[in-house]
């Protein structure tokens, strides 16, 4: 069963791209005004995992309740939040062994399309779900898939050579991305029940990179409540604990700012 859980719309959408982000249990969708890059209208679904077993019937269920699938854009790109996903310096990496790199992070036998993106010094290699890809473009034409991985570090990676842990929320599961003195260490994905679970990982990623709790700052973004048992115990524990900083500007419908902005910033607020 499809839950709609926000639904912003400005009154004009002319002039914008449709980014569609498909997880796990939940699909996004938000356009974005070419030219200013201003967030336009924002759109999440939530499903079970079970359901997008028949992703082309879960797409036509989601298309019922959505008014951004059902207008036209000039581009439409796609974005996958799944595990599937690993960075490989340039130096490593070769596009006929991409299959090799995964069943070696993964254990499974790829029979898909691969999809890459570079950044800096390292390539962004993922695999394409095939059925939801095939469901798109059954009524888009997608111009480019990219990694929620690729999107997420392209907005980190500053040039500041400073200690950092990014961590974007979902109800079910979160993505760490750290950083020392500026270069990327780990980017992956935890799932998490309880406050402590998150903690948990949190303290692993630091003590396996070397990185002093006390010192490292650690940013949030996503499905996160200041009053929440877990915003309440990552902010006790964890000296330099902020959400990430948004721009306030690139939120153009009034009904964005009726919630925390940081719930919407690492899906609209950062470039493909």
């Amino acid at each position: 069963m499809v839950r709609k859980s926000f639904g912003i719309y400005s009154e004009d959408h002319s002039g914008c791209v449709l980014f569609i982000e498909t997880g796990n249990d939940y699909i996004a969708c938000w356009c974005n005004h070419i030219e200013t890059k201003q967030a336009k209208a924002f759109e999440l679904f939530n499903f079970m995992q079970s359901d997008a077993t028949d992703f082309d019937k879960l797409l036509k269920q989601v298309q019922t309740h959505s008014r951004l699938l059902t207008e036209s854009f000039e581009k439409v790109y796609c974005i996958w939040s799944d595990e599937k996903c690993i960075c490989i310096p340039h130096e490593f990496y070769r596009d006929e062994i991409a299959g090799r790199y995964m069943q070696t992070m993964f254990g499974d036998n790829f029979e898909t399309t691969f999809y890459k993106d570079n950044l800096n010094d390292y390539v962004v290699l993922a695999a394409l779900q095939q059925q939801a890809a095939s469901a798109f473009e059954n009524y888009y034409t997608i111009d480019a898939n990219v990694h929620k991985y690729f999107q997420l570090l392209k907005a980190y990676q500053n040039g500041i050579e400073e200690n950092t842990i990014h961590l974007v929320f979902y109800p079910t599961y979160f993505i760490v991305s750290a950083f020392k003195e500026g270069r990327l260490q780990l980017i992956q994905s935890f799932s998490y029940k309880l406050p402590e679970d998150v903690l948990y990982h949190v303290i692993r990623v630091c003590n396996a990179f070397e990185l002093s709790l006390n010192d490292t700052r650690v940013y949030a973004s996503g499905m996160i409540d200041t009053n929440s048992p877990l915003y309440q115990s990552l902010y006790g524990y964890i000296n330099n604990f902020s959400f990430e900083l948004t721009d306030k500007d690139l939120f153009a419908a009034e009904e964005f700012h009726q919630y925390p902005l940081h719930y919407f910033t690492s899906f609209c607020q950062y470039d493909v």
